[in-house]
């Protein structure tokens, strides 16, 4: 009688199951309505245009906080961008070396999502040519390319992950934080 009562509770049991599986399956797969809430839009970014090559005029010396680096940046105020369409801040970068060794990258940041992504690359006579792969990165505080995280960290983005407006850039490069007192330091 037991060995019944059992066999008959496995029986409602997995015929209930049965029921409530398709049901749960159905709404997992609809992308329309998760847990209430209704996707937005997928993101996509909007045409980037290369600028011109950076006038020596236009170029701010930006601090990181990093002592130790043997590299100067400079971002070209006037080549500096932040789109309201795709929330990316785009800017031009010159690394320079002691030595007089320069590099310029054109590039840009999403704040949300703590990527880069560089589009063009300065040649020797003075002009920013269309990187061949340009994907988005991940930011990375320990890389050969610090000014990227000192970008996300300090310049280019806010607590909230969005991008700060350009005169809010333009005043924290000009006007730099210490960061002995507010920055990691990376001694």
């Amino acid at each position: 009688m037991m060995r019944n009562k059992s066999l008959l509770y496995s029986i409602i049991l997995f015929t209930g199951i049965s029921f409530v599986v398709p049901c749960y399956a159905e709404q997992e797969t609809d992308d329309a309505d998760i847990g209430g809430f209704i996707a937005g839009p997928k993101w996509k970014e909007e045409g980037v245009i290369i600028p011109s090559f950076p006038s020596n005029d236009d170029l701010l010396k930006v601090e990181i906080d990093k002592a130790d680096s043997p590299f100067n940046l400079y971002l070209d105020s006037k080549n500096l961008s932040v789109s309201s369409n795709d929330g990316v801040v785009r800017y031009t970068v010159v690394i320079a070396s002691d030595s007089g060794a320069r590099n310029v990258l054109f590039e840009g940041m999403r704040c949300q999502t703590a990527e880069f992504r560089t589009y063009a690359y300065g040649t020797y006579d003075n002009k920013l040519v269309k990187a061949r792969t340009s994907e988005w990165q991940a930011i990375k505080n320990k890389t050969s390319m610090p000014h990227r995280f000192n970008f996300y960290q300090h310049y280019m983005c806010n607590e909230y992950q969005s991008s700060n407006a350009i005169d809010i850039i333009l005043r924290k490069v000009k006007y730099p934080e210490d960061f002995e007192i507010s920055g990691e330091r990376d001694d």
